[in-house]
């Protein structure tokens, strides 16, 4: 509903919209808090954070609703796009379903990185009822097509990488109870395994599905290289490997393993399904944005304020530059902090990677070199 009223609102006279709005309950209550202006958030979804369970001392699974009466249809292992507005800064980050479908909610989990400004709020500071914007879901980490819980999987993780297989596994247990199913997990140690606990009840469960975990850190802090997984290891472990579908999910080192070992197995390409767990992109996608009306205000009283137009999609550093205004930078790249400016009205997204603080976003400051304005902006110049 909050669409349909934003289209009218484009199309219908101001005097007319109003009326109309009057007229119609449902499009005047829609519209009682409208989504920003930003081009990125205009097609997202609006979710309500419902229930936070904590699973290993870094990383908690955030269940959640989407509000007007939204829903979405995904398939277990694919993931979304969560947009979290601190501040003028728009963080954007892509986590995993670890809910199936058939559970009929939605859940995401969070494991908390270092440094990761979201992945540490979601685990130290997010609240029941907070909100956040997510995109429809996306990925190719899906069951097949045809006839899933007839096959035979062997599904590796790593870490985080668990999630979206944990996904998976109760997506195929719920259409087939005796599936075939084998998981290994490679962990630091038993406390980090995320879902430790549920995996076991799923074994208890489910004579067809087994379970192996891994864990590569000897007591004390120390990882051993021997623990590691690899693709050997895992073949080792596996009947008949060439019969099997794989699903990996883990960090880029595991997973151009896994597929190197299996290649000289001769298991096909079709029958491996990969996922990687890497840094955020470090470009962003130019056809979410748009270019925007920027007001430069002056440090002082005594200085000029500026207008401008942008007249393509880029950065704060690089439209000021274009114009004429003086901003103070050094790296251009998000480290130095230099170009750091204070957002007074509007929002920006930020590329990734930069050094901005999550307290820092709070208090209103973005960094110039890094953020592509949302909607109009109005910043406020540092002085000298």
């Amino acid at each position: 509903m909050n669409r349909i009223s934003k289209n009218l609102g484009q199309t219908l006279p101001v005097r007319l919209f109003q009326r109309v709005t009057r007229a119609i309950p449902m499009v005047r209550k829609a519209t009682t808090a409208p989504r920003r202006t930003s081009t990125v958030l205009e097609n997202a979804y609006e979710a309500v954070v419902t229930d936070i369970k904590r699973e290993t001392s870094r990383s908690v699974t955030v269940e959640f609703e989407l509000l007007e009466g939204y829903r979405l249809s995904y398939k277990a292992g694919q993931c979304v796009t969560v947009s979290l507005p601190v501040g003028p800064t728009l963080f954007q980050r892509c986590y995993s379903f670890s809910s199936a479908p058939h559970e009929r909610r939605y859940a995401i989990t969070v494991q908390r990185i270092f440094h990761g400004r979201v992945s540490t709020y979601f685990n130290n500071s997010l609240s029941v009822g907070d909100r956040f914007y997510i995109d429809d879901p996306m990925g190719e980490f899906v069951p097949p097509v045809t006839h899933p819980e007839d096959q035979r999987y062997v599904t590796v993780a790593a870490g985080a990488g668990i999630v979206p297989v944990f996904s998976l596994i109760k997506d195929l247990l719920g259409k087939n109870p005796m599936a075939d199913i084998q998981l290994i997990y490679a962990s630091r140690n038993q406390e980090q395994a995320i879902f430790y606990r549920q995996l076991q009840r799923l074994e208890k469960e489910h004579p067809g599905f087994s379970l192996r975990f891994q864990f590569t850190r000897r007591e004390g802090d120390g990882h051993d290289p021997y623990r590691r997984l690899n693709g050997e290891k895992i073949l080792s472990r596996v009947a008949d490997p060439t019969s099997a579908l794989f699903y990996i999910c883990g960090p880029y080192g595991l997973v151009s393993k896994c597929t190197e070992a299996f290649h000289h197995a001769g298991i096909s390409e079709s029958r491996i399904n990969i996922e990687t767990f890497g840094s955020p992109p470090a470009t962003l996608i130019s056809d979410e944005l748009k270019p925007r009306s920027i007001t430069f205000l002056p440090p002082t009283v005594l200085g000029n304020t500026i207008r401008v137009r942008q007249r393509q999609v880029e950065t704060v550093l690089e439209t000021a530059r274009r114009n004429g205004v003086s901003i103070p930078q050094k790296c251009t790249v998000g480290n130095c902090q230099t170009c750091k400016v204070k957002i007074k009205s509007g929002m920006v997204i930020m590329d990734e990677p930069n050094s901005l603080s999550l307290e820092d976003a709070k208090n209103g400051y973005v960094l110039g070199c890094m953020s592509y304005p949302c909607e109009s902006l109005i910043i406020k110049l540092p002085g000298s």
